[in-house]
């Protein structure tokens, strides 16, 4: 279930196992999970997928992770998408319990590292919707005749 979008007070994913096109509110997430008693502040549980049950985890950046060796990618695009979820629910207050707040910060990617990939809106396309949306290299385009 990639992260789609980030918006104002909600996120899109889609679920990877059916297709499903989900909006989550920003409510309904929160950094962290505990598993067998050890608490990780990295992980951002989603809400299950309404259509078949699927469910995911994203996985932020550590401080010290190295750059994503495709600048551009999709890869790299929705690893900042993350990171930048990551960064806004810690801001807010959308911790789990038990998690410290101030050791929950994760990479902070800067508004100018965003606005290069994103431009301005906190958007994600796969390659394949980036394509269709575009005519094939050599293909005819139909021009208006008045």
């Amino acid at each position: 279930m990639p992260l789609r979008e980030i918006r104002d007070t909600d996120i899109e994913q889609e679920c990877d196992v059916c297709g499903a096109i989900h909006a989550v509110p920003e409510d309904d997430v929160t950094v962290g999970v505990e598993t067998e008693g050890q608490l990780d502040a990295r992980v951002i549980p989603l809400p299950p997928c309404a259509n078949c049950g699927a469910t995911e985890y994203l996985i932020s950046s550590a401080d010290n992770e190295a750059e994503h060796p495709s600048p551009g990618s999709f890869g790299h695009r929705h690893r900042l998408m993350v990171d930048a979820l990551h960064s806004k629910l810690v801001n807010k207050g959308r911790v789990a319990a038990g998690i410290d707040t101030a050791k929950a910060k994760g990479k902070e990617r800067t508004t100018d590292e965003l606005n290069k990939w994103f431009k301005g809106s906190m958007k994600l396309q796969r390659l394949k919707e980036e394509k269709s949306a575009q005519p094939e290299k050599g293909t005819p385009v139909e021009a208006e005749v008045e």
